[in-house]
């Protein structure tokens, strides 16, 4: 008898953990969107600053080409708009195609990491 009752209360349990996983699994998935805009910056250093700095709350993944210098990122549009990522890459002395960087920032990048900044010298 006492077999009984801890194989009934195990199925139970385990029914109701199933059913819990089942509504988890029924939510609405949130649609992860992307974006790819210019990013300024010249080496491998430039690479991993720019996509840390792009790996706000939000962002999923953030993938900077250095040779297209375009940095791709997918993202979950209800947590953060991508002129949120822009700010922070220019934050880390990185100019984007919407935001430009601070002089101080950018002026403390290593050498090999100052790259030609657009509309200089104008």
């Amino acid at each position: 008898m006492k077999y009984t009752t801890l194989i009934c209360l195990f199925f139970i349990a385990g029914l109701a953990s199933l059913s819990a996983q089942q509504e988890k699994s029924e939510k609405p998935a949130v649609a992860e969107m992307t974006t790819k805009f210019r990013v300024y910056g010249n080496c491998g250093m430039c690479e991993k600053r720019i996509e840390k700095a792009a790996q706000i709350e939000g962002v999923g993944l953030a993938d900077w080409d250095q040779e297209t210098g375009i940095l791709t990122v997918h993202f979950d549009p209800a947590k953060v708009k991508p002129s949120q990522i822009h700010k922070a890459v220019a934050a880390v002395g990185h100019d984007t195609d919407k935001v430009k960087a601070s002089d101080e920032v950018y002026e403390q990048l290593h050498a090999c990491c100052q790259y030609e900044r657009p509309g200089a010298g104008q």
